[in-house]
């Protein structure tokens, strides 16, 4: 009988497969220096996964889980939803802050670099970004039934552009070596927002 997959040895191995090819990107990376630094052979790392590119595939996957947690949810469980939209831009500032604007967005990189290469990459990236805009469009669509915000703000647009303001941040703070962009970026988020706001009228 087959021996279980451990899930801890399969998330120490995404993780580092994480770490090494946001680093270097797909295509430099390799499977012997993944190995070594989850402390295993090839070998064993080929029986978790079977190809580098199976071991990407599960990487992205991996990501998508993680940004609904991150991204999503946060987003969804905030009384003021546009507060929580800025401090996701903020939250990505302190970051690049304290690496240097280095490495940018794993999946936006995966992205650039293989969807025009790759069609199952080139969808599964799309998928992530589908999955990220689609809950940010739940969070916003429940808050207009709750009447926080008015019926004209379309929901999915803005989901769509909080995302590409993000990536795009991203990119010129990575560019520029300036994380202040994420402040200014963030500030036009949360303003995409505000002004969908129901103002309550006072006694």
């Amino acid at each position: 009988m087959a021996r279980k997959a451990d899930p801890a040895v399969r998330e120490r191995i995404l993780q580092e497969a994480e770490h090494i090819i946001h680093l270097k990107g797909y295509n430099q990376a390799c499977l012997d220096e993944i190995a070594e630094a989850c402390g295993m052979t090839k070998g064993n790392l080929i029986h978790h996964y079977g190809s580098k590119s199976d071991l990407a595939l599960a990487v992205l996957d991996y990501k998508i889980k993680e940004f609904q947690s991150r991204k999503v949810e946060p987003v969804c469980a905030q009384a003021v939803p546009e507060d929580a939209v800025a401090e996701m831009f903020a939250a990505a500032g302190r970051v690049f802050d304290g690496n240097g604007c280095k490495a940018g967005c794993f999946v936006g990189n995966i992205a650039l670099e293989m969807s025009d290469l790759d069609e199952t990459f080139r969808m599964k990236v799309a998928g992530f970004f589908d999955v990220w805009a689609a809950g940010l469009t739940a969070c916003l669509e429940r808050c207009k039934e709750k009447g926080y915000f008015r019926p004209e703000l379309d929901s999915r647009a803005t989901a769509e552009a909080v995302v590409a303001l993000y990536e795009g941040a991203m990119m010129l703070a990575r560019s520029r070596r300036d994380a202040t962009v994420f402040g200014r970026v963030g500030n036009v988020a949360k303003q995409i927002l505000v002004q969908y706001k129901v103002v309550k009228q006072e006694d």
